[in-house]
Formats: C-alpha cells, structure tokens, sequence
C-alpha cells in the first residue's frame, strides 16, 4: 500500500469535504450493475445453444467474463469452454467491442465508456449426462456451468434468465425462481445460476408434497411404470430422509429424470438434482430399488453437501480444482444414508440391507488399492484419479464413495455403543447442521468433523481416524456390528482358481484388460492388452476361456500372446483366490444393550 504524503491527505479531505457538500440529489448516482441472461436453441437438431449475456452498469475499461472449468458435485476439471465458439461484443447501439482470450476460459471485452454492453456466444452441446450439457431435437438439458459465463469481479450479482425453447417446445423445469414473463427466472448469484440445471422440451411433469414443500419430477423420455406408483414411493423415500436431520432446509424442489437406453447415475444440486435410468429399470422390483436407491442418495444431498460441507465445497472457485481430504463424508456417507433411508422408509428389510452392507464390505475388502490408497487420499486425489481410472486402478485405489459408507457404518454403530443406544450418526449431522451451517454459514474443518463426532458420542475415535480414515488399516467390522447384536462371518468367495487377471473380446480378439496385483498372472508378467492367441495350444473358445478363469489351483496354463506386434509365451499357475464373501447375520440371543444399539443404528428408537 502507498503511503499518503500530507500533499495526499490534503486533496483526499478537499474532495471529501467538497462531496460532502454538494446535496445528495445533486451527485451522480453510481450505476447498479445488472446481468440479463437471453438463451435459445433455434436448430435444436444441430446440438447448440446460444447465449446472449446483457450487462449494465459495468463502468470499467474492460471485464472479464468467464466459462467454469467443472461443475460442482463431479470433481474433475472438464474445460467447458472448450465447446464455446463465436464469441462476440457489442455495444447497447449494436457496435462491435474489441475482445481478447485472456486464458483458457476467460475472455476479455474492452468497453471504455460503454457501461452498458452486451456479450454472446454459441455452445456445442451434445454429452447427455448429469454433469454436461445436450440439446437435440427431442429436448434440451444443461447444467449452468457448462453453458453460462459470469462477469469475473461479480459472481455474487443476481440475474435474469430467459429462456426461448426451440420451436413446437412446451416446457422449462428449473429450480430457479420464476421471474416475471414466461420462462423467465431469476438467480440470486452465479452459483445459484449455475446449481440449478434446466429441462426443456415437452417432458411429463409429476407432482408430490412433503413436509409442506412442493416437490416436482421432470420425466423425459419413454418409460413404462405407475407414475401413481413411482410418485408415492419416491415421496415415502424423502419423507424420510428429511427426519434424520429433523430440519427442512425447501420451499420446492425439482427432480430431473432422464429415461434412456441406459443409464445410471445422478447429480446433486442446491434445490434440485438430475437422475439417469435406463427406461426399463422401474419394471422389476430390484430395478426399483435401485432407482430409489439413487433418489435416496441424491436427495440427502440436499444436507450432506448442499448445506452441511467441507470448507472447500463453497463458495466455489470455478477456475480450478477445490481440493479436500472429506469426500469419504459428503459422497460415502451419503451413499450410507442412501441404503439407511430405504430399510428405514421400509423399502429394503432388515435382511436386504444386511446383505447390501456385507456386500458393501467384499467390495471394498476384496479391492487390492484398499491397501494401497487411504479414504482421506481418494478424496483429495478424485480430480486426477476418481473420474481418470485405468487398468491399474483396481490396485492402487478405493473409491471414497464405498470407503465412506463403510467408515460410517462403524462411527453409526460406535457411536451408539457409546451412548448406550441414545445417539447415532444424525445427530452428528444435526449438530453440523446447526453449527456450521445456521449459525456460522460457513463449512467444517476436518477437526471439525473429528469434534463433532467426539461431542455426540463422548468419546474421541482419534485412534481410527489416524489409522483407518487417513490411513489403510482395516475397519473392525465384527466389533462394531456385534454392539448390535450382530455376526460377521467369511468364507472364501470361490474354491476354483484364478489367474488374477481379466479378459474382453473387442472386435474379435481377446485381449488382457486388467491384472491384479500380486497374483498369478501380475507375478509372472502377463499384461494388459495382449492378445490371447491359444490357451494350451487351441485358439480361444467360450469353453477354454470359462476354465481360464476358473480352473483348479495349480493347474499350469500355457497362454500364447501377442504384445506389440510379437508373439510370446507364458505359462501360469493358477492360485487360489484371494477373494472373499462376507454375512452378516443376527446373532441367537442379543442382550438388551445390543437390541437398543441395534434399534437406534436402524433407525427404529
């Protein structure tokens, strides 16, 4: 900062003195900057949407305006810009501004003495998932950051959107609030604009109410189910997790639907989330389950993330990476709450999710980067490892989705123990509810998370936490489910043998597509991508390919390959595998400390 000389001090009072006097309705008013967003899709069919940004009051020599690098809730750096072109700037009179590419997502609009101008620009959209952007002839779905800039130095500035759906288009579903004219919207800041994706097209809209708040379901696409059906189970799915923080943070919500071909997977938002079905999932009992499953787990986003969050997960910085150690919470925990809503609303039983969590435990035990990478480092490395996997990351990840279910599992259990069945894990989220987000607005440390913890049950688990969260020690499943008057047993997941390795027929040949480490094929050197030629002298069969993968331990397999243009030769042993099944069962006379530990774990006192 430069040191005002008393020459400096003088003029500043002069001119304070001389504003002071002139009357208030004499001064010029300084201009309010505004934002008007105008979006259109006239050649749907051609994959593109065309922003029109307005901006007033912006008195600069220039302003930056930029394209997000990710979108929040998908942590990988997706250079959206990259999809921009025809860039241009205007005057409000329609005359060209100079403008340069500053960086990879940033423009710069050079306006001097045009406070009012106006900013636009197509975008190539056609990546229909729930963290991209589409537009076809059918319909049209974007997430905010993917298709809208913002003005660099004004972030936090409401704005108006208006949107103009393409020809014989009927439809607009948003989280966003209605503005004044149709299909108009309005967003207090960037971030809400873009939290908040858009359907837009001629999809159904379903209608359901819970704790006051209305609730609306955006289907597009064919789809054969009830919706009578589909509306109750999914208002049964959220009447329930809203009681496991006891506090409604809505006053609407939207739940975006894509029905397609295939499809799975969801995105979480602040009053709304999208979802991808494949269109026949609701037609079986287990496919509706698992439809439920993933509204369970978006749903509860609403909390876990949206408002109870690590420090990092808000207010975001779009331009880069926004690193922390806890997406084992905000991802693995959800996903926890997930399967704990649907055995609580009824929809799985006792036995069913029982089954869900041994199944939970195989899959993260019989995974070799479980030893390898800690729940605290996958969330911390997901921008270059989670959404980048290779055919080696079976051996040097975990992903911190199943980890964190599994870390939940034993603080929820532990917890209960602790407190002779009077607390479980929400109160934990309670209390970070009420702590960080009401009263100081703001997101935990991961301290924090340790202290919250700590205060509900009574006790410090320091010791896990070091070992087992920020470390690769096992969890003590059996312990902690025998609080709840609980067994876990294991059994090997098969007797036959295995090389250790995966195959897949692309394009007529069958190639090596994963090793696993410290097992046959990894030991005596067969590699990813090779081609089978002959497994013991004859070109591979179904038959020679299903005793491939399970033959006896100790039988030796004579592979010839080709790697690199060569052929080589290799010969195996098949090991026994290393994998294993788990149960868990109820165990013949629980006491009464492990039924009310039970019952408070299950949601059921």
């Amino acid at each position: 900062m430069l040191k005002k000389t008393p020459a400096f001090l003088s003029a500043a009072l002069l001119a304070t003195q001389l504003a002071g006097s002139i009357p208030a309705q004499a001064r010029p008013a300084a201009a309010v900057p505004s934002l008007r967003y105008s979006l259109s899709m006239p050649a749907p069919q051609t994959h593109y949407f065309e922003v029109k940004m307005e901006l007033g009051g912006f008195p600069a020599e220039f302003t930056d305006v930029k394209m997000p690098v990710w979108a929040p809730g998908s942590y990988l750096v997706r250079e959206y810009s990259k999809n921009v072109e025809g860039f241009q700037a205007r005057t409000a009179s329609g005359q060209a501004l100079a403008f340069e590419k500053i960086n990879k997502n940033t423009w710069r609009v050079k306006h001097p003495k045009q406070a009012n101008f106006t900013v636009s620009y197509r975008v190539y959209a056609f990546e229909l998932s729930v963290r991209t952007s589409f537009v076809d002839a059918d319909h049209g779905y974007l997430n905010g950051s993917s298709v809208f800039m913002y003005p660099a130095d004004n972030k936090m500035l409401g704005s108006t959107v208006v949107v103009q759906p393409a020809a014989g288009w009927s439809q607009v579903s948003t989280a966003l609030r209605p503005g004044t004219g149709k299909f108009t919207y309005k967003a207090m800041s960037y971030d809400e604009l873009a939290d908040s994706p858009m359907e837009i097209g001629n999809h159904k809209v379903l209608e359901f109410t819970v704790n006051g708040t209305p609730h609306q379901v955006a289907m597009f696409g064919t789809y054969q189910a009830d919706d009578a059906k589909i509306v109750a189970d999914m208002k049964r799915v959220c009447e329930e997790a809203h009681r496991v923080i006891g506090q409604n943070p809505l006053d609407h919500y939207l739940f975006i639907v894509h029905n397609l071909e295939r499809g799975g997977g969801g995105l979480e938002h602040l009053y709304s989330t999208t979802l991808e079905v494949g269109r026949t999932t609701y037609s079986t009992d287990a496919g509706m389950k698992s439809f439920l499953g993933l509204v369970a787990h978006e749903y509860f986003h609403l909390w876990n993330v949206k408002r109870i969050r690590p420090m990092a997960l808000g207010p975001f910085n779009y331009d880069q990476e926004n690193y922390t150690h806890m997406l084992w919470v905000s991802e693995g925990m959800t996903e926890y709450y997930s399967k704990q809503i649907l055995e609580r609303a009824g929809v799985l039983s006792q036995a069913e999710y029982l089954g869900k969590l041994a199944n939970a435990i195989g899959e993260v035990e019989n995974t070799p980067g479980n030893k390898v990478q800690s729940a605290a480092e996958s969330s911390f490395d997901a921008w270059i490892k989670y959404y980048r996997p290779n055919e080696n990351s079976v051996n040097t990840q975990i992903s911190y989705y199943s980890k964190g279910d599994l870390i939940g599992t034993w603080l929820d259990l532990n917890i209960a123990q602790a407190t002779q069945g009077q607390k479980h894990l929400d109160d934990v989220f309670r209390l970070l509810y009420d702590t960080y987000y009401k009263k100081a607005g703001r997101g935990f440390t991961d301290k924090e998370y340790e202290d919250a913890v700590a205060t509900v049950a009574g006790r410090r688990f320091d010791e896990f936490f070091q070992n087992s969260v920020y470390g690769t020690k096992t969890i003590d499943y059996a312990t902690a489910l025998g609080y709840a008057g609980l067994s876990l047993t294991s059994a090997p997941l098969t007797t036959s043998g295995t090389l250790g390795a995966t195959f897949s027929n692309r394009t007529g040949k069958l190639l090596v597509t994963s090793v696993v480490r410290d097992g046959a094929a990894w030991n005596t050197g067969l590699n990813v991508n090779d081609e089978i030629l002959l497994i013991n002298g004859v070109a591979p069969s179904e038959e020679s390919v299903k005793s491939l993968l399970s033959g006896s331990v100790g039988n030796e397999v004579a592979l010839q390959v080709r790697r690199d243009g060569l052929p080589r030769e290799l010969k195996i042993k098949m090991a026994a595998n290393p994998d294993v099944k788990y149960t868990i069962q109820p165990v013949a006379n629980p006491t009464a400390a492990q039924q009310k530990v039970l019952a408070k774990w299950l949601g059921k006192a």
